[in-house]
């Protein structure tokens, strides 16, 4: 395996690199003759990504598919609702798993209305923003 860099890394991608370093010391990774840092950093990142957006989708019960593809858009506020995807992807939520993550975030009761915008809200900010780590409090 060939280590060398020749760009310097980002934070986010020496915090990958360091997991792939602890997963080889480990042994739970073999190093793969031809692949470079960069590639594992890659895939790393790529399992990471895929993570936040499967778990996303089971915290809100939505349709995974559908928020897989509209993260593939590199959509914008502008472009977000075009042929009224972003409101068919908010129709697929679970709209008791919401209030549920919701209300366990808040600590405290809310209403279908306040459930409804701020699903609407994380949602929105979720895909502009290329995803992000939601977990169950």
């Amino acid at each position: 395996m060939y280590l060398a860099v020749s760009d310097a890394l980002t934070q986010e991608e020496q915090k990958y690199a360091n997991i792939f370093l602890h997963d080889i010391e480990r042994g739970d990774v073999i190093a793969e003759d031809g692949k470079t840092l960069r590639d594992y950093i890659t895939e790393y990142q790529f399992r990471a990504k895929d993570d936040q957006i499967h778990r996303f989708a089971t915290i809100f019960g939505l349709d995974e598919d559908k928020l897989r593809n509209m993260m593939g858009l590199n959509l914008n506020e502008a472009t977000i609702n075009e042929f009224g995807r972003f409101d068919e992807l908010k129709k697929s939520v679970d709209k008791s798993k919401a209030k549920a993550f919701f209300e366990a975030y808040e600590q405290t009761k809310l209403i279908p209305p306040k459930v409804n915008m701020k699903t609407d809200q994380l949602l929105r900010q979720f895909i502009l923003t290329g995803g992000f780590e939601v977990d169950m409090p």
